[in-house]
């Protein structure tokens, strides 16, 4: 789950190939703005087949990839 949400950033958001830590800040080092959450919200409701209230869209579920997979795994029950 943490390659595949790593690569769609990479690849989508990014545009070139970078390297960071899966609990690194990806709002404070600068890797997505707020048009790449919402870019990365669409793409993890679409891919994990759930959904993503606005109140859940806080810096505590989405500053790092350890929290969005942590999100993730509420969601689908894991």
């Amino acid at each position: 789950m943490k390659e595949t949400i790593k690569k769609y950033i990479i690849e989508k958001i990014v545009g070139e190939e970078i390297d960071f830590a899966d609990d690194a800040s990806l709002f404070s080092e600068g890797i997505i703005d707020s048009l790449g959450q919402v870019k990365l919200i669409a793409f993890l409701e679409k891919h994990f087949n759930i959904s993503i209230n606005p109140g859940e869209i806080t810096v505590e579920n989405f500053d790092t990839i350890n929290q969005i997979v942590k999100l993730i795994e509420q969601k689908i029950g894991t």
